[in-house]
């Protein structure tokens, strides 16, 4: 059940009927403003939620020890805004146009590009069309000749396979981070709606991509690729095909965010970006410590 103001609590698999399908009626795509999205890290930033005396619902987390809140579905009272930033260091996934009303209100607001989404055009991953993704088919069409293959739905009865996949990434992997948010997107997959392919190599499972619809259908947000360590091409292949499947009403793919990863980067730049999701920071009036 979700507190009132102050009275925060945690974010729970109960409060999904409630929560998702206002989720799902956002229109500008944010990835990390979906139910999957935010219950999967609720751990990692100390998600707690509560209802604030004018109904509007208010996240609470905190990272490096440094309390932040985020607004999902609309701004509160000025006054409200004015309390919530003295218990908060800022506010976070502030939208373009709550950015508007929160300058025009006199709040500090800033852009937070370290994590901007990427956003591509479903068709140019789906076919790699032309000169600027030369490389990118090179490595999917070494894939396909080196390798005995087929790809299938991520239908229930293959999470198990998918969780075989993690295991194997999470053995060779650097940074962990997403390693428990993965696997609780799979293990609740069905319940949060999620969809995804996964690839198998000589029968056995190999790679998978993760992730659902945003912005009323027409875009579509890549959550998870996972696969097994040192089979060239395959991450590329997974890209192209998990486009490919999708449906044609959806006309964006979110690739989410860098994270300021300079690598990461790199990578997502090399996708060639249509646009960025611009995300913002909002700070009290007076000046306040970053977060």
């Amino acid at each position: 059940m979700i507190g009132t103001y102050p009275d925060l609590t945690e974010l729970d698999l109960a409060d999904r009927p409630l929560l998702d399908p206002l989720f799902r009626d956002l229109h500008a795509g944010v990835s990390e403003l979906t139910f999957a999205g935010l219950y999967c890290f609720r751990a990692a930033h100390a998600y707690r939620m509560a209802r604030l005396a004018d109904g509007t619902l208010v996240l609470a987390g905190s990272d490096k020890g440094k309390c932040f809140f985020i607004c999902p579905f609309s701004l509160p009272r000025p006054e409200l805004l004015d309390e919530l930033f003295t218990r908060c260091a800022c506010m976070k996934l502030v939208t373009a146009a709550q950015a508007e009303g929160l300058r025009a209100d006199g709040f500090e607001v800033t852009e937070d590009r370290d994590n901007f989404d990427y956003l591509y055009r479903r068709e140019d991953l789906a076919t790699l069309r032309g000169r600027a993704f030369q490389k990118k088919r090179n490595l999917v069409h070494a894939f396909e000749r080196a390798n005995s293959y087929e790809v299938w739905p991520l239908s229930p009865e293959r999470v198990g396979d998918a969780l075989t996949v993690l295991e194997a990434w999470r053995e060779h992997a650097h940074d962990l981070a997403d390693y428990a948010p993965a696997r609780d997107a799979l293990v609740h997959a069905e319940a949060f709606g999620l969809q995804g392919r996964i690839t198998y190599v000589m029968d056995k499972p190999a790679g998978y991509a993760l992730g659902e619809p945003a912005a009323a259908g027409s875009m579509f947000i890549v959550h998870y690729e996972k696969t097994v360590p040192d089979m060239k091409g395959l991450y590329q292949f997974i890209n192209m095909d998990f486009a490919s499947s999708l449906p044609p009403e959806i006309t964006l793919i979110n690739r989410e965010q860098d994270l300021g990863d300079p690598g990461l980067r790199q990578a997502k730049l090399t996708y060639r970006p249509c646009a960025f999701l611009t995300k913002f920071r909002a700070r009290k009036r007076a000046a306040a410590l970053a977060c």
